[in-house]
């Protein structure tokens, strides 16, 4: 993303490091150097595969397991390719058009250089979802590097980290009736590709110094969404090996119950006439004709669709039917309690800001179809009242500020501030622990940020990931290090484990742990709780 600065990290000349695979092979990585100390900080692996090719005959299905005898032999030193995906005409976002291949289906492992502070047990793992609308972005970027948190001059507290790449856009989240006759299971394949990555980090991190026993599974945006349904395949696939122990959602929750296959069965009739499919062939012809048509093509013309965004749908598998009925119930509190999980949430100080200019609306009736890419119809509704957009003056002559700035409140809300508040006070009221619940702010930024980005924008949506990262090298003084510092300690002690979070009270669900703009951390009241929680009941009532 364009609103972060993302140095780029050098490999080149750097030392070689092996990891043996079982009895698969060889992997072959590179030690990172600190652009500052010029230590090695980390042993960095690209594009691990953890599934067979996914393109071709194999576009639109299931990952594949890799085979026992798989020989992954070989050079992971630079990183892979995203997943073709649209380009975006504001250049704020850096989603601008390069080279994609459609098998993402690989994974980035990043591990602490030194060994001196490696717990007994095996470093803890934290495997990090990125975001992007789940249209866009890539888990092969320079933004997500943990190295200067890997420095023992800095923390004792480290972790393994790991992005994966998944099938985004049209690739990860065609939902048809015509899918689903192929494969009972064949929706939603993007997170099919996160629960294979999943698996795949469980089964072999014990080789990179990993304990699998202490997986924390996290995500910004589309990221913490995906994360979400991960943890609900578990909460409602007992049968399933429970890998989850933690999550963090980063500026993301569940706001609605995802579309059902017949709403998503119009973006899919949508997409064949724009491809010249014809109606009358059978669905295997359909689904051919798709998997032959070029990837780069693809990414192009899914721009030109009035249904542009391909998101999750209620498959039964990922996604229960009854999810959101659950949570007003109290039945997913009962079974995220009887989990044992842990929770890390919150957001940053304008999330409505990034929204604004992702697909922003030219009037007021492409500003309803804009939302309502995001949210069923009778949800929409509901939130159009909510935000008196029925009631503009002069909805002609409405200038597209105004009505960018709207659309961004509208899906903050939706997507961050009214959703993850929602869910909370949901789950509280219905006896999960709110000890458990770990919430926080991000209103802080350094100064080198003011180079790109306004002062008065404060910490848009996803602008935080410098912070997570500690991306040091980016440009921060000795000040800001400092209080940077402060801020992850309790951070890095709950991805560590730790039973007791020092410096992070979880005693009132509704106070947070607040980076304040003046580098200030204080634990203090939500002023969003009761107008998040507000919203986001409009929405429940709308579906029940």
């Amino acid at each position: 993303m364009a609103f972060i600065k993302n140095t780029p990290i050098a490999t080149e000349n750097c030392r070689r490091v092996d990891v043996q695979i079982g009895n698969q092979g060889t992997v072959t990585g590179c030690a990172l150097r600190s652009p500052r100390s010029k230590k090695e900080l980390c042993h960095r692996f690209c594009g691990i595969p953890y599934s067979l090719s996914v393109d071709g005959e194999n576009r639109f299905k299931r990952p594949r397991k890799i085979p026992e005898d798989f020989d992954y032999t070989g050079e992971y030193i630079d990183f892979k390719l995203k997943c073709p995906q649209p380009a975006s005409d504001d250049i704020r976002l850096g989603y601008i058009k390069s080279p994609s291949d459609e098998n993402i289906t690989y994974l980035n492992i990043s591990v602490p250089a030194s060994d001196k502070f490696k717990p007994k047990d095996g470093w803890p793992v934290l495997i990090y979802i990125h975001g992007g609308w789940l249209q866009n972005g890539s888990p092969s970027s320079d933004a997500y590097n943990a190295m200067e948190l890997f420095d023992d001059e800095e923390t004792r507290d480290k972790f393994i980290l790991v992005t994966p790449g998944y099938r985004l856009n049209i690739f990860g989240f065609l939902s048809c009736e015509e899918l689903l006759k192929e494969d009972s299971k064949g929706l939603n394949v993007g997170f099919w590709d996160q629960r294979f990555a999943l698996e795949w980090v469980h089964d072999n991190i014990k080789y990179f110094g990993g304990n699998s026993e202490k997986l924390t599974l996290s995500g910004l945006s589309a990221g913490a969404y995906s994360t979400f349904f991960q943890l609900a395949y578990e909460l409602y696939h007992q049968e399933e090996s429970q890998l989850i122990k933690q999550v963090i959602f980063f500026s993301n929750c569940l706001f609605v119950q995802p579309k059902t296959l017949s709403e998503t069965q119009e973006q899919f009739e949508e997409v064949c006439a724009k491809l010249a499919i014809s109606s009358d062939l059978a669905p295997e012809e359909k689904l051919t004709a798709l998997r032959k048509i070029d990837a780069g093509y693809l990414e192009d013309i899914i721009p030109e669709l009035r249904m542009h965004t391909f998101r999750a749908v209620t498959d039964g598998e990922f996604v229960p039917p009854t999810l959101l009925q659950d949570i007003l119930s109290g039945e997913y509190a009962q079974m995220l309690k009887a989990k044992g999980v842990r929770l890390m949430c919150g957001d940053v100080s304008n999330e409505g800001l990034t929204y604004s200019v992702f697909n922003p609306p030219t009037s007021l009736p492409n500003l309803i179809d804009q939302v309502e890419n995001y949210y069923p119809k009778k949800v929409v509704d509901s939130l159009l009242e909510v935000y008196d957009v029925n009631q503009i003056s002069n909805p002609a002559e409405s200038s597209p500020l105004e009505l960018s700035k709207l659309y961004g409140k509208i899906v903050a809300d939706g997507q961050v501030y009214a959703s993850l508040r929602g869910f909370l006070d949901k789950i509280i009221n219905n006896g999960f622990p709110q000890q458990d619940v770990f919430r926080y702010r991000v209103s802080f930024r350094p100064k080198y940020v003011d180079e790109f980005l306004a002062p008065n924008d404060g910490v848009p949506h996803g602008c935080d990931t410098p912070i997570w990262f500690y991306s040091l090298r980016d440009g921060y003084n000795e000040e800001e290090i400092t209080i940077t510092r402060n801020w992850l300690k309790p951070y890095l002690s709950f991805l560590n484990f730790n039973d007791y979070i020092d410096g992070w009270s979880s005693a009132d669900i509704k106070k947070i742990r607040w980076f304040k703009q003046d580098g200030s951390i204080e634990y203090e009241a939500d002023p969003d709780w009761d107008r998040g929680v507000k919203v986001a009941n409009v929405a429940y009532m709308a579906q029940v």
